[in-house]
């Protein structure tokens, strides 16, 4: 699975591309603003997007999440260390990856999503990881 990491911490994005290559995922950024996220995902393609909710230069990761979805036919999980009202965001993420998490829980979220795009339910969710309803069509 190619993943895209769209992250502005500069220590947070290198360490959550870092973990999921080690685990064999073919990674792509991580890349701090939304314009620069389009172009690379315009590019290569990704099969997941990680994406934190808010960004460097101005566009937030809701708003790209949704132009990711809408344009390019990728799917998000949104990334986020602040509570977020999950309804603003059901139309355009498969859920919220909640930070503080360890490395193992990144894992797992990207394998239980990795799950639901594959048309399977998880036996397992992590804390960490708030799934939306399979209400969510993963076809735009």
């Amino acid at each position: 699975m190619k993943l895209l990491i769209v992250e502005d911490d500069p220590l947070v994005g290198p360490a959550m591309k870092a973990v999921l290559e080690k685990a064999g995922y073919t990674v792509v950024g991580p890349l701090r603003d939304a314009p620069k996220a389009m172009r690379l995902a315009e590019r290569e393609r990704p099969d997941l997007a990680l994406v934190d909710v808010l960004l460097a230069g101005g566009e937030d990761g809701v708003s790209l999440s949704r132009r990711l979805r809408a344009e390019l036919g990728v799917p998000s999980l949104l990334v986020t260390g602040y509570e977020h009202h999950a309804e603003e965001v059901r139309d355009t993420a498969l859920g919220f990856l909640h930070k503080p998490f360890a490395p193992q829980a990144l894992l797992d979220a990207v394998g239980v999503v990795g799950e639901v795009m594959g048309g399977l339910r998880p036996s397992f969710v992590p804390r960490e990881l708030e799934l939306f309803p399979p209400s969510l069509s993963l076809h735009a």
